[in-house]
């Protein structure tokens, strides 16, 4: 019984300290945010998400607003302002809101794509899924 005990033991010990291949091999957002969280029209806003991608599958991140979705932002990392450094997995884009913009609550759909266009595919407790994360985003009345 005591080795058995041991032995599931180790096997969690095990578990916890490698962690799950399949989580830690697939790219993850890190980080997602948009700076100030609050605009007004003519405000300049970052948008920034930090990407962990050890096997650089991730080659392009785009941003739509759910509420418009004919309203596409392309971020970059390709180290030109304002991006601070090529290929640091560091996606950003400088937006200025347009003075007709409908004050309100908007959320900013971030998506991860491949090479080839497709979006990158991860597994989640739902099944294999987009890469995608959203940002909340207010407008506020000018």
């Amino acid at each position: 019984m005591k080795q058995v005990v041991y032995t599931i033991g180790l096997v969690f010990l095990l578990i916890s300290i490698v962690g799950c291949n399949t989580a830690s091999r697939q790219p993850q957002f890190q980080r997602a945010v948009i700076t100030p969280d609050q605009l007004k029209p003519g405000d300049t806003a970052m948008i920034q998400v930090e990407v962990k991608d050890r096997h650089n599958i991730v080659r392009r991140v785009e941003g739509v607003v759910r509420e418009d979705p004919t309203i596409r932002l392309k971020l970059h990392d390709d180290g030109q302002a304002p991006d601070e450094k090529a290929d640091d997995n560091v996606w950003v884009l400088q937006v200025d809101v347009p003075f007709q913009a409908t004050p309100g609550d908007f959320l900013l759909q971030l998506t991860a794509y491949r090479a080839d266009g497709t979006v990158v595919p991860v597994k989640s407790r739902e099944g294999t899924v987009p890469l995608s994360t959203t940002v909340p985003l207010k407008i506020l009345n000018p």
